[in-house]
């Protein structure tokens, strides 16, 4: 039941079983539940009756009054939920759904025990001649337009810049790690009757090589080369790899070497490898060899976790800052991360140079994290979908990635991220420095000196 409850919501059902225990009750009342919310001073139950002029402190006092009579001469220890308490639980789902807000909120429960008709509570309000219809009608008014507020990231609806994909397809392509695929893959066009490379290609030149942990992991999965050329050899069009032209890779082939890109720029490394392709395989859900690893059931999932484990067990500073950006979304109610993300995740790892730098400017967790909480906001709603990229973040991944590669490296790194943010002054990243008083340059000479072995 509680799975569709926001913490807050949780915390107030917490709160009312500590006070169910400290009056000697056996079980928890809705009332227990009443005294929890209007303990919450900051909540908008509270501030609602501070509207109607209602003396909070006096309306407790008379909750207190009347669970006292409930109360047992014995200590207690353990309580459960009173059928009353279970029913309004039940309401609160009904009433969240009837207002499809996702989840239940501290206002659903409150929602709920003013429609319950049973209660001792209801009595009380009218002795306080508290209109309970007009209170619940306003309730509902809040919730209503709630709802059509959605959370949106500031950064969600930039447009995104423009530049040479193709660029950094073919250095990725051509770098020593991925090159013997796209040359096998190339080599089977000359016997075939295409001249344009797809998915199909790619994925048997990868599973040619026996050796890789990557088609190991696929041939637990029954994809192997006579599997997948078995299927193959079934197709009569290729009608699925092709949208609206036809270019040197197949539509669908460029989608998936586009998402393998962007998962590399998140992990942090210079070059795509057999696990990133078949990652953007699976990603892209489109394409030959996509439809083919359907027909041999393979569990998408599955498949997709199993790649990523020794990938997530490498100890890279960009795939760490970007897990931990990811864990703050899902902290604050959001889906989508964007540069200011980047940064508190880069704040948080706390040894990386880049780290080091932000923390002898005075910048710590605790600060960034009131700032950027300030500019974006929190959704109180529990986030289970997948997490996004803003289309900045997705520039300050691509510049730290270009500022890695032009210096060599194989991985990008914490000051690479960070100075990718520096080169964003419009992003909400770059106003969570500004609030925190930190300057570009102070930034950037800062990196500079900690690579050069000195410290500021």
């Amino acid at each position: 039941m509680f799975e569709k409850f926001t913490e807050k919501a949780i915390d107030i059902v917490k709160s009312a079983q500590i006070y169910a225990i400290e009056y000697n009750h056996e079980k928890i009342y809705p009332e227990h539940l009443m005294l929890a919310l209007l303990n919450d001073i900051n909540s908008i139950v509270v501030k609602t009756f501070s509207v109607y002029k209602v003396n909070t402190e006096e309306l407790k006092k008379g909750i207190i009054n009347l669970l006292n009579k409930r109360a047992v001469v014995k200590p207690v220890e353990f309580v459960v939920f009173s059928d009353s308490s279970k029913d309004i639980f039940q309401k609160t789902l009904i009433i969240a759904q009837t207002l499809s807000n996702s989840y239940v909120k501290p206002e659903h429960i409150f929602l709920a025990i003013l429609d319950y008709p049973k209660l001792d509570f209801a009595k009380l309000m009218a002795e306080k001649n508290i209109d309970i219809d007009k209170m619940k009608s306003m309730f509902y008014n809040i919730l209503s337009s709630n709802k059509q507020k959605k959370n949106k990231h500031p950064e969600t609806f930039e447009k995104r810049r423009r530049n040479d994909k193709s660029e950094d397809l073919v250095s990725l392509i051509e770098s020593s790690d991925s090159a013997k695929i796209f040359d096998r893959a190339i080599a089977k066009l000359s016997t075939s009757e295409y001249e344009i490379l797809g998915t199909e290609q790619i994925m048997q030149s990868i599973l040619e090589d026996n050796d890789s942990d990557t088609v190991k992991t696929l041939n637990e999965f029954g994809v192997t080369t006579e599997t997948f050329s078995a299927k193959l050899k079934e197709l009569s069009s290729r009608q699925a790899e092709f949208g609206d032209k036809q270019i040197i890779f197949t539509p669908n082939a460029l989608k998936s070497l586009m998402i393998a890109l962007d998962i590399v720029r998140e992990e942090g490394t210079a070059s795509i490898l057999p696990s990133h392709i078949i990652l953007g395989i699976l990603k892209s859900k489109k394409g030959i060899a996509y439809n083919i690893l359907k027909e041999l059931n393979v569990n998408e999932s599955l498949l997709e976790e199993k790649i990523l484990q020794p990938i997530e067990k490498e100890k890279n500073e960009t795939l760490y800052i970007m897990r931990l950006a990811k864990q703050e979304a899902r902290r604050i109610g959001n889906n989508v991360v964007g540069s200011e993300l980047i940064l508190l995740g880069i704040v948080i790892e706390a040894n990386s140079i880049a780290a080091e730098v932000l923390r002898d400017l005075g910048v710590i967790v605790k600060d960034a994290r009131d700032v950027i909480e300030e500019l974006i906001g929190i959704n109180e709603d529990y986030n289970q979908g997948e997490i996004t990229f803003s289309q900045r973040a997705k520039l300050i991944l691509e510049d730290a990635w270009n500022i890695a590669k032009s210096q060599n490296k194989t991985k990008t790194t914490a000051d690479d991220l960070l100075l990718a943010i520096c080169n964003q002054p419009d992003s909400v990243a770059m106003k969570a420095l500004s609030k925190l008083g930190v300057d570009v340059l102070e930034i950037r000479q800062g990196i500079k000196n900690r690579l050069e072995g000195f410290r500021i």
